[in-house]
């Protein structure tokens, strides 16, 4: 029962990426991971919730999908220029949980030109692949990061810049 629980996350996931890189009409027809890469993922989905969560992906997002449907939680407008004075800006996140954890630890942060303009606590908790983000106003022109931290550990960064 495990194993195909963890099979069906596995297969779910490899589903959506292919879902985002527009592939979804046609079939993957690409080799399964090596074996040594799908024990570590299994090895982590069992045995790892001490070991924190994985974050898979970060992006400064104009537009998450957050209604019902085939990209509901996607990021479905990603930052790809510069950004209008004002402009909301989501930080998405995806990540990669194991079985049994809970992570109440974990801040996105908002800076321009490295001063922090605001701190948003995120709180992950469902198993598998899960997506969130949060969301702040670019009320300055100049550079701005998006950092997710857990602790005193960047777990990952994105920036763009304010027109």
């Amino acid at each position: 029962m495990r194993t195909t629980l963890c099979f069906a996350v596995l297969l779910s996931a490899v589903s959506a990426s292919a879902q985002d890189a527009g592939t979804a009409a046609a079939p993957d027809t690409r080799p399964p991971p090596p074996a040594d890469e799908i024990k570590r993922v299994l090895d982590y989905y069992y045995n790892g919730k001490d070991r924190g969560p994985a974050l898979v992906e970060l992006k400064a997002c104009l537009k998450v999908d957050s209604g019902k449907g085939p990209t509901q939680h996607e990021c479905i407008e990603p930052v790809t220029g510069n950004v209008k004075k004002d402009t909301t800006v989501h930080g998405w996140t995806m990540w990669y949980l194991p079985e049994g954890a809970s992570y109440d630890d974990v801040v996105l942060q908002f800076l321009h030109n490295n001063d922090v303009r605001s701190t948003v606590d995120v709180k992950l908790s469902s198993v598998g692949r899960t997506r969130t983000w949060r969301s702040s106003t670019a009320s300055k022109k100049g550079k701005w990061t998006i950092k997710v931290k857990r602790g005193d550990q960047e777990l990952g960064s994105t920036s763009f810049t304010v027109e």
